[in-house]
């Protein structure tokens, strides 16, 4: 298996590509006349640089959405990295294998369950792209041996930053709630929001030790009330993106009702097998830690 066989890799327009590790985590690379950014750097199983020097010869800032390790795996291949201020920290602390092993376990599950996915949507529905279905791991990857070296940022990142790639600004929102750090990238002529772990087409984690739902809440409703501003979603994991600008008004309503307590949840499980309480909406869930759960 490849490198780049590993790696989705669409192109969202000219100069913007997603390069997704379906269905894991999305990378975007945002290309400017001068420089480029890309954002997130993925799990570190593959090397995404090679894909990035594909299809850029420009230099390349390597922006974190937030300090956690599905989004940080491929820092060490680049010498200019940045992350809000308060990310900076944690970034340079060694990720616990155990995190790695669980991942490693869900990953197992994911794929048992995608293989019987694909079987039915080859019969019956054909909604499958090869840009969409989950890869084998590398033959010679092991979950155990697997190991994310700690990262310095060359640049630390602040509320209202504005990122000039030569004729193409990126506008840092500074959106905290899954983790303290969490950033928006927002191209300010495309309207294209980059959207980290703010926005999903799928679960939210509100309930990690690092998260808080009161923060996450006021920051879903911040760039709902900046929906104006807002053409496309482009957030960081499933196999959804490109979501409209109302989708940003639907996650800001659903995470109102769970913080009212107007939200009943159903007792779910994360991706470390823990169980949670997760509030269901259309298109997308708000996790909770499970003692929360009312069903």
């Amino acid at each position: 298996m490849s490198e780049h066989s590993w790696f989705a890799t669409t192109r969202i327009n000219e100069d913007t590509y997603l390069i997704g590790e379906p269905p894991h985590v999305n990378n975007y690379l945002i290309i400017g006349r001068e420089r480029a950014v890309l954002f997130d750097t993925g799990m570190g199983i593959a090397n995404i640089r090679q894909v990035v020097e594909e299809l850029t010869d420009r230099d390349v800032l390597v922006v974190n959405s937030h300090y956690h390790f599905d989004h940080i795996g491929g820092n060490a291949l680049f010498s200019d990295i940045a992350i809000h201020e308060s990310g900076a920290g944690p970034l340079g602390e060694q990720v616990p294998s155990e995190w790695l092993i669980a991942y490693g376990e869900f990953t197992g599950r994911m794929l048992d369950a995608c293989r019987v996915f694909r079987d039915a949507d080859d019969r019956f529905f054909h909604l499958l792209s090869d840009q969409i279905t989950a890869r084998d791991l590398p033959p010679d990857f092991d979950f155990k041996k697997w190991r994310i070296p700690p990262s310095v940022p060359t640049s630390l990142l602040h509320e209202g930053d504005v990122l000039d790639l030569g004729g193409r600004t990126l506008e840092v929102l500074h959106t905290p709630g899954h983790t303290p750090d969490g950033i928006c990238l927002l191209d300010t002529d495309s309207g294209a929001l980059f959207a980290g772990d703010t926005l999903s087409s799928g679960p939210h984690y509100a309930h990690m030790p690092d998260s808080d739902l009161a923060s996450f809440t006021k920051s879903t409703l911040r760039l709902a009330d900046e929906v104006t501003r807002i053409s496309t979603v482009y957030p960081a994991h499933t196999l959804r993106y490109g979501m409209s600008s109302d989708f940003v008004t639907s996650v800001a309503d659903g995470f109102a009702q769970v913080s009212d307590g107007t939200s009943k949840a159903v007792v779910g499980v994360d991706v470390f097998g823990d169980a949670v309480a997760e509030h269901w909406f259309d298109g997308f869930s708000v996790v909770l830690p499970a003692s929360t759960a009312t069903d």
